[in-house]
């Protein structure tokens, strides 16, 4: 998993760079390895990169993306990302992957649903 971290990093890097983002990546170098569609999962990855950065670009503060890999204790590979945006509205978070639901003024309301198919085919949760 760490690979297609590394990828998504390096695809959202001007974005991350023209919103003075600072980056964390705290990745496990004992992760086991994993099936998967690499791609899907980088995918993923920039979505929800692309999204954090969203969250951060308007605000005033330290902006810092956080992307962490890591075994569970259950043995499976949790990958984080979080940021330090104003997070999400809880009237909004039983809603955020539902099709075409967004809390964004130019946004379609796909992302989220789709990342979540993606890691559901791969037996994940997001």
């Amino acid at each position: 998993m760490n690979s297609p971290v590394g990828d998504a990093l390096a695809l959202v890097r001007g974005d991350l760079e023209a919103h003075r983002v600072a980056v964390r990546a705290e990745r496990s170098e004992q992760l086991p390895r994993i099936n998967g569609d690499p791609v899907q999962l980088q995918q993923v990855l920039v979505n929800l990169m692309t999204n954090a950065v969203d969250s951060m670009a308007s605000m005033n503060g330290e902006r810092v993306l956080c992307v962490r890999s890591e075994v569970h204790e259950s043995g499976s590979v949790v990958v984080s990302v979080e940021d330090t945006g104003n997070g999400i509205e809880a009237e909004a978070t039983d809603q955020i992957f539902n099709p075409l639901f967004t809390t964004k003024a130019h946004g379609m309301g796909m992302g989220l649903s789709i990342c979540r198919s993606i890691i559901e085919a791969h037996n994940g949760r997001l």
